[in-house]
């Protein structure tokens, strides 16, 4: 496997961690799954030792346990952060940049939102037409970075290059506030699990 491969595996596997639990979810992460994934992926990419093996360590604590317990606490921690009118947490760029700006606001889409579309459509990913939420959620931009550095065909046929696309992706958006974003969730969250994800992907932002 090539290391922009492993590259897009480590971004969806983000991903999917920092969507909201699911049973699913909470299946990969009791048994295991989820945590072997990350540190095969992490390993291949040659990035610090210290930060996977603290991450594991902490995931070692959910192995074995009851399933619905774990979606029960990692669902209130979530609310925890993101829900109420002044989340503790903002897990959109566009409102994380804004307030990190001073300018606080209460709409959900504003010009980091629709920056985020626009470069999205440029390379071929529209939302769905059903789709009416922000696209800039943490787990939706990690989802397309992974998409982009898996570079799909025909961005290649469109005379695109996938990774220098990723390259402007991640210093006009992600970079942008994923940091700051990763620094909240470790300060706030009350669960294990979301701190440890946050600590790692701090650092996987650090390194890119």
């Amino acid at each position: 496997m090539s290391e922009a491969s492993y590259l897009g595996n480590m971004f969806k596997l983000f991903s999917v961690a920092f969507t909201p639990a699911t049973q699913q979810i909470v299946k990969v992460i009791v048994e295991g799954t989820l945590a072997d994934d990350m540190a095969t992926t992490w390993r291949a990419l040659s990035l610090p030792d210290d930060a996977i093996d603290s991450f594991l360590t902490t995931m070692q604590e959910y192995r074995g346990r009851d399933a619905e317990e774990v979606l029960h606490e990692l669902r209130i921690d979530w609310a925890h952060m993101y829900m109420g009118d002044k989340p503790r947490v903002t897990n959109t760029e566009g409102l994380w940049r804004f307030r990190a700006e001073g300018r606080d606001t209460v709409r959900m889409i504003n010009r980091y939102t629709n920056e985020v579309a626009d470069f999205m459509r440029e390379c071929g990913v529209k939302r769905q037409q059903q789709y009416n939420d922000c696209i800039d959620y943490i787990e939706n931009e990690c989802d397309f970075a992974a998409f982009l550095a898996n570079g799909p065909e025909y961005l290649a046929e469109m005379g695109k290059d996938n990774i220098e696309l990723l390259g402007d992706f991640m210093d006009d958006h992600m970079l942008k506030w994923a940091p700051g974003f990763c620094e909240d969730v470790q300060r706030e969250a009350q669960t294990p699990y979301y701190r440890a994800l946050a600590a790692l992907m701090g650092v996987f932002l650090n390194e890119f």
